[in-house]
C-alpha cells in the first residue's frame, strides 16, 4: 500500500494571479466525490442491520448441527427483504454460528437491487452480539458502493462494524483504500483508520461507453483536455465522516493531486448539506416518497494550507494557515477565503505576481456553464502585491517591475476570468515601480495615497494606468546615486500614472488639483501638473504656474521643468523676481544689491544649475527706475554678465555734470541691437545703432563701451567708436572713435578728420579733436604736434552783433 505523505509547503511565496488560483480551487471541488463514502452511508441509514437469529439450546463448544446448502428468506410486507444462503453452515453448542460461503443480500422497499455481502466465512455470536466476516469480504449495494476487504466484526450492542485490514472501495467515479476501517452505526460515523487514498475520476470519463456506443444507457463523452481529464487522487492518514453534522474530514496531513495540482492542508473538511427530493417514480411529496441527498456546501482546509494549479499560461500558488471553498446549488464553486499568513505566486508566467502579508484573501466567483470563473479578489490587513516585468522583455533597460501595498487590495477580472479588468488599493496605498537594468539614467518610483484604482490592458495582466486619490506623492530617485540626479517630489490632490504595455514602465504621471514639485532647492506650483518619463521633464499648467528656489521665483501660464538637465521652460507672461541683486551674483547692471530684480518676456529659458536664464519676446529687466528692454535678455550668473539682443533700450547708470557752480547726477538712456553687461570689467558694451542720451548730450556710433565707477552704478567714461556723432548743446562732433570722461566732462574724437561744429565759434577738423565741455571749447590737439600728418582746419564764426 502507498505510504501518504502529505506535501511540506515552506514559505510558498504568494501570488495573486487569481485566474490560476481559481481553478486551482475549483479542481478540489472533485473531492466532493469523496464524500461518496459518507454519502453511501447516509443513504443506508434507515435499513435495518441484519442480525442472524439464534436457534436451540446453547451447547458448550460442541457441534450442534450442520447444513449444507443453508438458505434463508425473510419478506416484509409480502415483499423479500432478506435472503441469506451458505455452502455450509455450522452451529454450535454456545449459540454461535460458522458459515461458508456466505452471501447475504438486503432489498430495498422499491427497486430489486439489493445490498450484497459476501465472504468464504462468516460467524455469528448471539452470546457476545458479534458477527464476523472472513476472506474475501465483498459489499455491494444496490446504489452501486463496492467494498472489499479480509475482514469485518459487528458489534451488535454498540452497533459498532470494524475491521483492522486493508479495504478497498468504489462507487461510480470514487475508489479508493484504507488500512482499518469503523463504522458506527448508533452515532452515525464512519471511519477510515489510516493509509487512505481515495481517487476522484471526472464523470465525462465515466460517462463514456466506449463498449458499446449504442447501449440505451450510452452517454456522450465531454472532451476534456489538460490535467481536468486526469483523476484527483487524495492522500490522508485518516478520514472521518459524521453524518449528524454532516461532515467528511480527512486530518493528519491530507493532500488532493490532480496531474501537477496541489491542494493541502493539515485536515481537509467536506461540509454537507441534506436536501429532500421526491423519488422519480412518483409524483407525492409523502415521507415515503421522498428521498434525501447530499450536496456539497463547504469545503474547510485548516492549517497549513496550501494550493496549486499548473494549468498552462496561468499556472499559480497560494499557502495560508486556513481555507474555506463555498459552494453554491449547483456545486459551482462561488466563494473561497483564505485566512492568515496568506501569501501566493503565479508560476512560469512571463509577468510574475506575488501577493503576501495579507491577513484574509477572499475570492468571488461568477458562474458560466458548469464552470466557475474568478470575478473579483479582496485582500484584508496590509497586503503587497508584486508585479515583475515581463520576462520577454528583460533586456529592455525601460522595463520595470511594480509592487502595490495598501491596507485593503481589491481586484476585478473580466468574463473570461483569466484577464485582470481593474484593481483597487484602499488604505495607506503604495505604488513603488523598480527598472529591471540599474543604469545611470534609471529611476525608481514611489507614489502613495490613501486610495489607488487601477485599470488594465485587454489582456496579460498589464497594468494600462492608476489613479491616486485623497492626496497624493510621487517620489522619483535615481536608481544609482548621483549629485546631478537627485530626488524628485510631485505632491496634489489626485494623480494617474500611464504605463506602458511593453515595459510596464509608467510612461506619464498626470497630477490634478494643487499641484506641488520639489527637486532640490528648486520648488514648484500649479493647478495641475505631469511627469514624462521620456524627457524627465514636469509641467505645470493652470492657477498661475511657478517656479521657484532660493534665488528667485518665476511665474508664467505654461511651465515645463527638465529633471534631467535641470533647465526650465516658461511660457506666457513670464514674470522673474530674483529675490535680490546679489542673487543675481551681479550679473545684472544694477546698483542696489539688497533690493529685488524683476524680468518680464513672453519666454523664458532657466537653467537653474548653471544659472543661464533668458527671456524673449518684449523682455524687460528692472530694478526702481533702472531697466533694460530687449527682444532677448540672457543673464549668466556665474560669469556675472548679462546679454541683451534685439531693440535694445537702457537706462542704467547715471552720470555727474557740472551746472554752473552745481553738480547734478542726470540719468543716462542708451539704445542698441546689442548690449552686454560684464560686472567684473564694470563695462556696458553695446554694439549696432548705438544711441546713448545722458541729459543733454546725445552719442550715437556702431561700437560703444561704458565703463562704471567701481562703486555705485555711475559712468567713469564711455568709447564709441565707428560713425560716432557726439550732440552737445550747440555743438555737433564726428568721428571714427570718441572717449568722454565723465569726471572732467571731456570728450577726445578721433577721426580722418574728426570735425566739430560750434553753432557759435565755427568749425574745426583734425585728426584729434578734444571737446571741453565745461570751457564750452573745442581743440585740435594732435598730440604728434608737428610729426602729426594729419591737417588742422579752424573756422571762426565773426559776431556781428559785438559792439565796437
Amino acid at each position: 500500500m502507498q505510504v501518504v505523505r502529505r506535501k511540506r509547503i515552506s514559505a510558498v511565496d504568494l501570488r495573486a494571479r487569481v485566474p490560476a488560483l481559481a481553478r486551482a480551487l475549483a479542481l478540489f471541488l472533485l473531492i466532493a466525490g469523496g464524500i461518496f463514502v459518507g454519502v453511501s452511508y447516509y443513504k443506508m441509514r434507515h435499513n435495518t442491520p441484519f442480525r442472524m437469529k439464534s436457534e436451540g439450546t446453547a451447547l458448550s463448544k460442541e457441534i450442534t448441527g450442520i447444513i449444507n446448502g443453508y438458505e434463508q428468506r425473510v419478506t416484509k410486507n409480502d415483499r423479500l427483504y432478506l435472503w441469506l444462503r451458505a455452502a455450509r453452515d455450522v452451529t454450535y453448542a454456545d449459540g454461535h454460528h460458522e458459515l461458508e460461503d456466505v452471501n447475504l443480500q438486503i432489498f430495498p422497499p422499491t427497486g430489486d437491487k439489493p445490498d450484497q455481502i459476501t465472504s468464504s466465512r462468516s460467524l455469528y455470536d448471539q452470546q457476545n452480539g458479534l458477527i464476523k466476516f472472513d476472506g474475501n469480504v465483498q459489499v455491494e449495494t444496490h446504489d452501486a458502493l463496492k467494498v472489499k476487504t479480509e475482514s469485518i466484526l459487528y458489534y451488535q450492542d454498540s452497533e459498532v462494524a470494524e475491521t483492522s485490514q486493508p479495504v478497498t472501495f468504489e462507487r461510480e467515479n470514487v475508489s479508493g483504500r484504507a488500512t482499518g476501517a469503523m463504522v458506527d452505526d448508533k452515532n452515525k460515523r464512519l471511519e477510515l483508520r489510516s493509509e487512505v487514498e481515495v481517487t476522484v475520476t471526472p464523470d465525462a470519463l465515466k460517462n463514456a461507453k466506449a463498449a458499446d456506443a449504442n447501449a440505451k444507457d450510452a452517454k456522450p463523452a465531454k472532451k476534456l483536455t489538460g490535467s481536468r481529464a486526469l483523476p484527483v487522487v487524495i492522500h490522508a492518514p485518516q478520514a472521518v465522516f459524521e453524518q449528524a453534522s454532516m461532515r467528511l474530514t480527512f486530518s493528519g496531513g491530507a493532500t488532493a493531486e490532480q496531474d501537477r495540482d496541489v491542494m493541502s492542508g493539515d485536515t481537509l473538511t467536506a461540509i454537507l448539506l441534506e436536501r429532500k427530493l421526491p423519488k422519480t417514480e412518483v409524483r407525492d411529496n409523502s415521507p415515503a416518497n421522498v428521498t434525501a441527498k447530499a450536496q456539497l456546501q463547504k469545503i474547510e482546509v485548516r492549517g497549513n494550507s496550501y494550493l496549486r494549479s499548473m494549468d498552462e499560461g496561468h499556472a499559480a500558488e497560494a499557502h495560508s494557515v486556513d481555507m474555506d471553498f463555498f459552494l453554491d446549488a449547483d456545486q459551482r464553486l462561488q466563494r473561497a477565503y483564505a485566512s492568515r499568513d496568506v501569501r501566493a505566486q503565479t508560476l512560469n508566467a512571463d509577468s510574475e505576481m506575488q501577493l503576501n502579508g495579507a491577513t484574509g484573501l477572499n475570492l468571488d466567483f461568477q458562474a458560466q456553464g458548469e464552470r466557475s470563473l474568478l470575478k473579483e479578489m479582496r485582500a484584508e490587513g496590509r497586503s503587497v502585491v508584486n508585479l515583475s516585468a515581463p520576462k520577454s522583455r528583460a533586456a529592455d533597460p525601460r522595463a520595470a517591475s511594480k509592487r502595490l501595498t495598501a491596507d485593503v487590495i481589491k481586484m476585478t477580472w473580466r468574463g473570461t476570468g483569466k484577464d485582470l479588468e481593474k484593481a483597487e488599493a484602499v488604505g495607506n496605498a503604495e505604488l513603488y515601480v523598480e527598472p529591471v537594468q540599474k543604469t545611470a539614467k534609471a529611476d525608481k518610483k514611489t507614489l502613495t495615497a490613501p486610495r489607488f484604482d487601477c485599470e488594465f490592458f485587454e489582456s496579460g495582466n498589464l497594468a494600462r494606468n492608476c489613479t491616486a486619490t485623497g492626496g497624493a506623492r510621487a517620489v522619483i530617485d535615481a536608481m544609482i546615486e548621483n549629485p546631478n540626479r537627485s530626488t524628485r517630489t510631485i505632491t496634489s490632490q489626485n494623480m494617474t500614472a500611464v504605463f506602458s504595455r511593453e515595459t510596464q514602465d509608467p510612461e506619464k504621471i498626470d497630477a490634478q488639483g494643487d499641484v506641488k514639485f520639489n527637486q532640490k532647492d528648486k520648488n514648484g506650483v500649479a493647478a495641475n501638473g505631469s511627469y514624462t518619463a521620456s524627457d524627465e521633464t514636469v509641467r505645470l499648467r493652470g492657477g498661475e504656474p511657478t517656479v521657484w528656489d532660493s534665488r528667485a521665483r518665476t511665474r508664467a501660464i505654461e511651465i515645463d521643468s527638465n529633471t534631467a538637465t535641470d533647465i526650465s521652460f516658461a511660457r506666457g507672461k513670464v514674470q522673474t523676481t530674483y529675490y535680490s541683486q546679489e542673487q543675481t551674483n551681479g550679473a545684472a547692471p544694477f546698483r542696489k544689491v539688497k533690493s529685488p530684480v524683476y524680468i518680464l518676456g513672453d519666454r523664458a529659458e532657466v537653467n537653474h544649475d548653471s544659472g543661464v536664464a533668458t527671456y524673449s519676446g518684449n523682455s524687460r529687466m528692472w530694478q526702481d527706475d533702472n531697466f533694460v528692454r530687449g527682444d532677448t535678455i540672457t543673464l549668466f550668473r556665474e560669469q556675472k554678465r548679462m546679454e541683451s539682443r534685439g531693440h535694445v533700450q537702457s537706462a542704467l547708470y547715471q552720470a555727474r555734470q557740472k551746472n554752473g557752480n552745481s553738480t547734478v547726477v542726470v540719468p543716462v538712456f542708451a539704445t542698441a541691437e546689442f548690449m552686454r553687461y560684464s560686472d567684473p570689467e564694470r563695462l556696458l558694451h553695446y554694439e549696432t545703432n548705438v544711441d546713448i542720451k545722458q541729459g543733454t548730450d546725445r552719442m550715437t556710433s556702431e561700437v560703444a563701451d561704458v565703463y562704471l565707477q567701481k562703486e555705485g552704478n555711475e559712468v567713469e567714461r564711455t568709447v564709441a567708436q565707428r560713425n560716432v556723432v557726439l550732440t552737445q548743446p550747440n555743438k555737433r562732433g564726428t568721428g571714427d572713435w570718441c572717449q568722454y570722461t565723465t569726471a572732467d566732462e571731456i570728450a577726445i574724437l578721433k577721426g580722418n578728420p574728426a570735425h566739430v561744429e560750434d553753432a557759435e565759434q565755427g568749425s574745426t577738423d583734425g585728426n584729434r579733436v578734444t571737446i571741453y565741455r565745461r570751457e564750452n571749447r573745442a581743440v585740435a590737439d594732435d598730440s604728434r604736434g608737428e610729426q602729426s600728418p594729419g591737417r588742422v582746419r579752424s573756422t571762426h564764426k565773426v559776431n556781428n552783433n559785438k559792439k565796437p
